[in-house]
């Protein structure tokens, strides 16, 4: 593993960011699980870096809900909540015409060829539709001057998007058509009409049936 890390990088020093990428890369893929103890020295001898970047990554995660802490005692990957990730389901519909009303009117160049060519990929099999997600996501909370609004979104988004790579019951609400399409929309130059594809429309759409689904599975664990 800490070779892979350091392949990735070139063997340049990694930053601090990049530290924080790279755990939350392992977190998303399942290869750090849910529940998993880590200890710093693991990381800082993985990653090849002091423990400040490593604590500082730790600290992000755990705000965003994707570790957990108890001060000298633990550090873990946090466990796969199906309450806490219908909240933040719940979180993302709710502000998601926020989001867009807060989306730049006027669509970027090179956010317009980025969406689509993540579409494209997504459409490919090249990416897979949670990623797609989550990075079309990304690209649009990138652009929202409301930074309240922006960290609330990561930190709902991550807690979703990890649930959706790691349980294939809740995958069935990514189609990759049904992604490509929004993903396609938030890069538009112009809104589409109503019923018509609109990204507004596609993405309560999509939450609210994943919300459907996360209640389903709760009622039947009861």
């Amino acid at each position: 593993m800490e070779q892979d890390a350091r392949a990735r990088y070139d063997g340049r020093r990694l930053l601090r960011n990049d530290v924080y990428e790279l755990v939350l890369e392992r977190i998303l893929s399942g290869e750090l699980q849910p529940g998993q103890r880590l200890r710093d020295a693991d990381l800082t001898s993985w990653l090849g870096v002091s423990r400040t970047p490593v604590r500082e990554a730790v600290s992000r995660l755990t705000a965003v809900g994707l570790m957990s802490t108890s001060p000298n005692r633990y550090t873990e990957v946090a466990v796969l909540d199906e309450a806490e990730v219908a909240d933040a389901v719940v979180v993302l519909r709710l502000l998601w015409p926020a989001v867009l009303a807060s989306f730049p009117g006027a669509s970027s160049l090179e956010r317009e060829v980025e969406l689509t060519l993540l579409a494209r990929r997504v459409e490919r099999g090249d990416v897979d539709p949670a990623h797609g997600l989550h990075r079309a996501l990304s690209v649009v909370v990138d652009t929202l001057p409301n930074r309240v609004l922006a960290e609330a979104v990561r930190a709902a988004d991550l807690r979703v998007v990890r649930y959706l790579l790691l349980e294939p019951a809740a995958r069935a609400v990514l189609q990759p058509a049904r992604v490509v399409a929004l993903i396609r929309a938030l890069g538009a130059e112009t809104p589409p009409e109503a019923g018509a594809g609109r990204a507004d429309e596609l993405g309560v759409d999509l939450l609210t049936e994943l919300e459907g689904v996360l209640s389903a599975r709760r009622s039947a664990a009861r």
